[in-house]
């Protein structure tokens, strides 16, 4: 897990914003990611950037620790994650709603 390879300030973060998204709705709780990994992404220059976005996501994630992918917002968030469990949770869930695919592919699309 990732969140393991974080230094204890860095988990303490991750784990008070996670605590705060617990009650939230996946909607919400991705709406909360996008405002607060791209502080984390503005420290650093082109992949590395990326890479420290999504770092948190995946971080926060693995605090929330959901079993399975239950909706569009979660899919994309789990698409977004580099943990590759969060990846084939949500590759699992797209086939199982495969009318939503191209929406989610566009969302990340707007991501990229």
């Amino acid at each position: 897990m990732l969140y393991e390879k974080l230094n204890p300030e860095m988990q303490e973060t991750v784990d008070a914003f996670a605590d705060r998204l617990a009650d939230l709705s996946w909607e919400r709780r991705s709406d909360a990611l996008a405002r607060v990994a791209q502080p984390f992404s503005e420290r650093f220059d082109g992949d590395e950037a990326r890479l420290a976005g999504k770092g948190f996501l995946t971080a926060v994630l693995e605090r929330l620790d959901p079993e399975d992918v239950a909706d569009f917002h979660q899919a994309v968030l789990h698409l977004l994650s580099l943990n590759p469990e969060h990846q084939a949770q949500a590759e699992a869930w797209l086939e199982q709603h495969p009318e939503l695919a191209e929406a989610v592919r566009a969302e990340l699309a707007g991501d990229a």
